[in-house]
């Protein structure tokens, strides 16, 4: 949290601090309200000279807690445990649980809070625990709340079986969590298919496409399933579903596709393969592999032709290498070593760029990941396509 933005906060809550205190003394009018007044003003004193850890633990002990500080108190844990002071959050939230003046709404609330602390920390067994007795005692917004954290925390440890057992009861009020389970019972199918398990894998991949029946992935994941099986036509089957339902991830597909047509001997229709993928998504590698096609059947002469015209409709710094591997057989226009230094240069541009990127959240890098690891979304992680598609 950017410095300014915590004194902004911290001012707020030392203005509701003085009121909540101030109402606190007028109301019991006995004992000394002066030591009260002490406390609140030298932890304003701390926050104006920008000591903000000993503000707050000057607010934290200038507070009795009673059901009018609870909200307080919270703002204030929480606060600390976004600067990263996990400990600190940890205490405050374990101070309230231990007063019995907590109402049950405020109870939830805080052990929601200390949740949060522990996965901060690191402490997912701790975190795990409080949320299943949350879950199981409570209902409404905080058991979704729950939830909602309980599925992040087998994720985060790749327990991919309760993250679908939580993710089910969180799907009957958030259907959003579909699209996540669909993927989690990918991850299933994924361990049943390199156990050589093929049933298991299917019956994995059969509930994800219930869950979610657009999912790419599934059919992706089925696809080396029925390869697997030698069951040729229904993995080029699969493999074309999953590019329809999700153009940009063709370049997955096409070795595994041209594997099974390898199989069945038939090169055509993976030539009309690639046919596809280029109206759907001229990707790079779906230009160069038709122009090895187009080598091996007309030639060196029109296999150049073909890519040259691709990748003046479709530029790009991957297509500007391609370009160079083309022009550098024949040696023209420049000169063979020229050409051959600019080639190095330019691929060395193109190592350096990522090939993937999250649409949510941008993070960037050089595999496909079906979960990113920035935002925790599932399949937003996609080919950078970089052409001008005005062109």
């Amino acid at each position: 949290m950017p410095e300014n933005l915590a004194l902004y906060v911290l001012l707020v809550l030392a203005l509701g601090i003085g009121f909540l205190l101030g109402r606190r003394e007028r109301r019991k009018k006995v004992g000394n309200p002066g030591i009260v007044a002490q406390d609140y003003f030298r932890g304003l004193n701390h926050l104006l000279n920008e000591r903000h850890d000993l503000a707050i633990d000057t607010f934290v002990e200038a507070m009795a807690v009673d059901n009018d500080t609870v909200d307080t108190h919270l703002a204030l844990g929480s606060l600390v445990r976004r600067r990263g002071e996990v400990d600190r959050a940890i205490r405050i939230h374990q101070n309230l649980l231990a007063r019995p003046v907590l109402s049950s709404d405020h109870r939830a609330q805080t052990e929601l809070e200390l949740a949060r602390d522990y996965l901060a920390a690191g402490l997912l067994g701790r975190a795990e625990n409080l949320l299943l007795e949350l879950a199981r005692k409570k209902s409404g917004g905080e058991r979704q709340v729950a939830q909602e954290m309980l599925v992040q925390i087998y994720e985060r440890e790749s327990d991919w079986e309760r993250a679908v057992v939580v993710g089910q009861e969180l799907a009957r009020q958030d259907r959003s969590i579909r699209t996540p389970l669909a993927h989690f019972q990918c991850e299933l199918a994924e361990i049943s298919l390199n156990a050589s398990d093929l049933r298991g894998a299917r019956a994995q991949l059969a509930k994800g496409a219930d869950f979610d029946s657009d999912c790419a992935r599934v059919n992706l994941v089925g696809a080396r399933v029925e390869f697997a099986a030698k069951r040729y036509r229904d993995t080029k089957r699969l493999l074309r579903k999953a590019r329809g339902q999700d153009p940009e991830i063709a370049v997955e597909t096409l070795e595994l596709f041209q594997g099974a047509c390898d199989e069945l001997g038939d090169e055509s229709d993976y030539v009309d393969y690639l046919g596809e993928c280029l109206q759907s998504a001229p990707l790079v590698e779906v230009i160069k592999a038709l122009g090895e096609h187009v080598e091996r059947v007309e030639g060196v002469e029109a296999a150049r032709t073909f890519v040259v015209e691709q990748l003046l409709r479709n530029p790009s710094l991957g297509g500007f290498v391609t370009l160079l591997e083309h022009l550098d057989r024949r040696g023209e226009p420049l000169q063979a070593e020229q050409l051959a230094l600019v080639r190095r240069f330019s691929q060395s541009l193109l190592n350096r760029q990522s090939s993937y990127r999250c649409n949510n959240c941008g993070f960037s890098g050089h595999t496909l990941i079906w979960q990113c690891p920035s935002c925790r979304t599932w399949g937003t992680i996609k080919p950078i396509v970089r052409y001008d598609r005005d062109a």
